[in-house]
């Protein structure tokens, strides 16, 4: 038996700047961040430029379209201050799946279209079909 399908979406920028002076700006925590030059915590080598990261809150196993929209609310509770810091540090509305089972297609609304390009977002689809129909016994 496959493993369900796993998928998320996530509002990010990366650069170079101070992840303190994000949070500060946008009066939200972030989910993940890092500053250029902290140690990668795996790997122990430098971080080459900083990130600041705003995920999803809904389990992996719910529709990559939910996680879009969860993301956009978040997002939307702060509208001036993500708006501002979309466009000065490039924000990017990050998709990522895990295809264990199947492959359900996406579909990206007229409204979330809006709301992305209404925050100046560029989307980054990172999907990953694990799925492997062959036979145990082959």
């Amino acid at each position: 038996m496959n493993k369900p399908n796993e998928q998320y979406a996530y509002f990010t920028v990366v650069g170079d700047f101070d992840p303190f002076d994000i949070t500060a700006r946008v009066g939200v925590q972030p989910t993940k961040s890092w500053r250029k030059g902290d140690l990668h915590p795996q790997n122990r080598l430098e971080r080459k430029f900083s990130r600041w990261s705003l995920h999803s809150t809904l389990e992996q196993t719910r529709p990559i379209e939910e996680h879009i929209d969860d993301v956009l609310a978040q997002l939307a509770a702060h509208s001036s201050e993500f708006k501002i810091i979309s466009s000065e540090f490039g924000g990017v509305l990050e998709i990522v799946a895990y295809f264990n089972s199947d492959y359900p297609g996406l579909f990206i609304s007229k409204s979330q279209i809006a709301a992305m390009a209404d925050f100046g977002l560029e989307a980054d689809f990172d999907f990953y079909y694990i799925y492997s129909d062959r036979r145990e016994d082959t």
